[in-house]
């Protein structure tokens, strides 16, 4: 989709938005903080400064949104990419998916280039559906990062933990870190995962 086709579909282009601004990190309060025993991923995921709210959400042209899901971003500053997967799939056919694919791509070389990206990127399973808003950016300090908001079909938008470090891996199974990938060799984004790392360092997401 083209990039103004994309703003427009979201309903950013207009006054109040053509004004920049970011907003503030989602980050754990104290990093020296030990995980308690047999922490549910609910509880890490609070934690972490991870959100979950309420809202109105919007289905447009096969995009789940909410007002502002840019939250004051100017997304003619970004490049934009909107990605949808063909069908409701089950855990086994979404691995082979070539949506993923090109979504590990997008944020995977603006990360690289340091260039700013917005991935928005819906999924549907046999039993739900959700976009993700991703931003590859630079922080106000010129730090760089990926912001990701999840909208939910349900009516709620998660917050996800802010993610500083993004490294490529071969997957290790449920909630494993992966390993990472040996020294010169190239990525597989059919096979191989991104994973992203929160201001503690920790692997927060697996993608």
């Amino acid at each position: 989709m083209p990039k103004i086709c994309a703003l427009i579909l979201l309903g950013l282009v207009g006054g109040a938005e053509r004004s920049q601004s970011l907003p503030p990190p989602i980050e754990a309060t104290d990093c020296t903080v030990a995980a308690p025993a047999k922490e549910l991923p609910n509880a890490r995921y609070v934690r972490k400064g991870g959100r979950t709210t309420a809202s109105k959400v919007s289905f447009q042209s096969g995009v789940l949104t909410v007002k502002d899901v840019a939250q004051g971003r100017d997304l003619h500053e970004y490049e934009t990419l909107t990605l949808t997967n063909p069908k409701p799939m089950t855990v086994v056919e979404s691995k082979q998916d070539p949506t993923l694919s090109r979504a590990r791509m997008f944020i995977w070389q603006h990360w690289n280039e340091r260039k700013q990206g917005y991935l928005i990127l819906t999924l549907s399973s046999v039993d739900a559906t959700s976009t993700s808003h991703i931003f590859v950016e630079p922080d106000k300090t010129g730090r760089w990062r990926v912001s990701w908001r999840m909208v939910r079909h349900t009516g709620r938008v998660d917050d996800l933990p802010t993610y500083y470090s993004m490294q490529w891996v071969i997957a290790a199974g449920f909630r494993l870190p992966g390993k990472p990938l040996p020294d010169g060799q190239q990525p597989d984004p059919s096979n191989n995962r991104l994973e992203f790392r929160d201001k503690c360092g920790d692997v927060e997401q697996s993608f």
